[in-house]
């Protein structure tokens, strides 16, 4: 049961992000009046309207595999960590996520309803993958993870919208490219700036509890994870989009490795908080298998 608890709540993860990156990506380019939004509308819009409920359907058995997932599945630390009270409040969310998510698909939506939109979709974005993801780690006491999950998860999403807007030719306007290059650009530094300054807090204040959690992910496979896969995915994708006016392969260059670089961060994130003996090595490589396959899929079809 733990294996099949530590596969369900990646899979539950990365529905719920998608969703949340799509809803937060519609929001942002409506209210800053962007015109790469139309073109990667085909894709945003379905994601933002389908994956929350994808993941509400994910969530359901969650209340019975808690004790598997997290620590305070048996024993909360708080009344508002109590598992039920978690699992109705993360299903209060996630079919909140998606009503945005179908306001935001209307053509008639307009910046007021996305300006409300944006404020409902961050206190609760940054609510939940702290609590989803992050409090794996009894002694865990908060940070700001939870937003740099989100900022992930809209790379991702946009990466993954502008890959199979470009198989339609678009964005062909020179305003919607130049926008798009900015906003790739953007979200790549903003993931890679949030990740760095909480690693750097943290390392300064010598807060035991978070350096704890930095250590778990510096030894072993972890250590070699994020070395040889997490940092060059992303910074070659900060390298590569630093400078402007791109061609179609250096978009779809960028647009790739922010692509691959997601799934394989949110293993890195999560994973190491599995209990020793509860994680099935086979299932984990099928995961792994499933999530790369996943991702080179879509690389081949763009």
């Amino acid at each position: 049961m733990s294996a099949l608890a530590e596969t369900w709540l990646l899979l539950f993860l990365l529905a719920a992000g998608i969703g949340l990156g799509a809803a937060l990506a519609m929001t942002i380019g409506r209210l800053l009046k962007e015109s790469w939004l139309d073109p990667l509308r085909p894709t945003l819009a379905p994601l933002a309207r389908w994956a929350p409920l994808a993941a509400l359907l994910l969530a359901l058995p969650m209340r019975i595999l808690a004790p598997y997932i997290w620590p305070w599945g048996n024993d909360p630390r708080e009344a508002m960590e109590d598992p039920t009270v978690v699992w109705i409040a993360s299903l209060a969310i996630l079919s909140l996520w998606a009503g945005l998510g179908w306001l935001l698909a209307r053509p008639a939506a307009g910046r007021g309803s996305a300006g409300m939109a944006l404020a409902v979709l961050f206190i609760t974005g940054a609510i939940a993958m702290e609590e989803w993801a992050l409090s794996r780690d009894a002694a865990w006491t908060g940070s700001v993870q939870g937003v740099a999950q989100m900022t992930e998860q809209v790379a991702f999403v946009l990466a993954l919208a502008t890959l199979l807007a470009m198989r339609r030719g678009e964005p062909s306007e020179p305003e919607a490219r130049t926008g798009l290059e900015r906003a790739l650009l953007s979200i790549a530094l903003g993931v890679l700036w949030l990740w760095f300054t909480q690693y750097v807090v943290v390392y300064y204040a010598d807060i035991p509890a978070e350096a704890a959690w930095y250590m778990r992910r510096s030894d072993g496979a972890w250590a070699w994870l994020k070395v040889g896969w997490l940092l060059p995915t992303l910074l070659g994708a900060v390298g590569l989009a630093i400078v402007p006016q791109w061609r179609d392969w250096r978009f779809k260059l960028v647009a790739r490795l922010l692509l691959l670089q997601h799934p394989v961060h949110l293993f890195w994130v999560v994973r190491p908080e599995a209990p020793p003996g509860a994680v099935s090595p086979v299932l984990d490589l099928v995961v792994v298998a499933a999530l790369l396959a996943g991702s080179f899929l879509m690389l081949r079809r763009a």
